[in-house]
């Protein structure tokens, strides 16, 4: 097999992929952002996104186009542990020299603890723990927007959207969550609500994270209640995770620190700074596969 030159490790989760470009010798050339690389949900935008937040690291290195075809990619994907997912995209006709291609999780984990044992919570769009032992992997929850992710910022908008319904129909009070809803959305009725979200995105609902937060800060009992249900889950997988690998906890994920504050008391102060990204740790990933060969 032909030696790269160049190596970008991967991040795609369900509102963002990041690539990091690095050269031989390990040093970070560039980095680039797209959308979503959820290959459970949508493969052919998971695909669009991968590619693009390696051009943008390779525009942001300032090197020409045709770095690509001599750049090993290793990324680390939402949704790759659904195996119909990974096995499609394991038939993509990537322009890159290498692809090779894990979970979101697994490529967190690697990098949070450098290829030691520990457990990580993720908390973004979705939301998973898991645990690493001896080099395996094993997850809790990470179940999809549709069966599961609680307390994800998804979950947290789902949650709100759903209270607002019924509030709009008089089963609920109309107080401050439900009036935030549908300020956010400019919907103000039940049918235009539907009508907005019916087929929207996980990360649709997560724009209301931060409001459900803000809210829960101030004391309203709606969405306090919200993030007290999501954050007991997180708790309770957090403690799984832990307790299988035997390890530190790293919690990461673009909600995981603004809910940090409610999880339980023996969660919180089990956790630790990560050692690496998940960008690096997919790039440790590629050089352990490599070394395998």
């Amino acid at each position: 097999m032909t030696q790269s030159t160049f190596y970008a490790g991967v991040d795609g989760g369900g509102t963002k992929c990041r690539a990091e470009l690095y050269d031989a010798a390990g040093n970070l050339l560039g980095a680039g952002i797209s959308g979503s690389a959820n290959i459970a949900r949508s493969g052919s935008v998971a695909r669009e996104s991968i590619l693009a937040s390696v051009q943008h690291a390779i525009a942001e290195a300032e090197l020409p186009p045709e770095t690509l075809a001599n750049t090993a990619v290793y990324a680390g994907l939402a949704g790759a542990n659904v195996p119909s997912a990974a096995g499609a995209l394991r038939n993509w006709q990537h322009p890159f020299q290498q692809f090779h291609f894990t979970s979101d999780l697994h490529t967190a984990l690697f990098g949070a603890h450098g290829g030691a044992n520990g457990a990580v919570l993720v908390v973004g769009t979705g939301s998973c723990a898991a645990a690493l032992v001896d080099g395996t992997l094993v997850q809790y929850g990470g179940h999809g927007f549709l069966l599961g992710d609680k307390g994800s910022g998804a979950w947290l908008g789902k949650q709100a959207v759903t209270h607002t319904l019924e509030a709009l129909d008089g089963l609920q009070e109309f107080g401050g969550l439900a009036k935030a809803v549908c300020q956010h959305y400019q919907c103000h009725s039940a049918v235009a609500l539907v009508d907005k979200l019916n087929h929207a995105s996980p990360g649709v609902f997560g724009e209301l994270c931060p409001l459900i937060l803000q809210l829960a800060h101030q004391g309203d009992a709606t969405a306090l209640a919200l993030v007290e249900e999501g954050s007991r889950y997180l708790s309770a997988i957090a403690r799984q995770a832990m307790g299988k690998s035997g390890g530190d906890l790293v919690i990461t994920g673009g909600v995981a620190g603004a809910l940090a504050p409610w999880l339980d008391p023996e969660v919180q102060a089990a956790v630790r700074e990560h050692q690496f990204g998940p960008e690096w740790g997919a790039i440790l990933l590629l050089r352990a596969a490599q070394e395998a060969k």
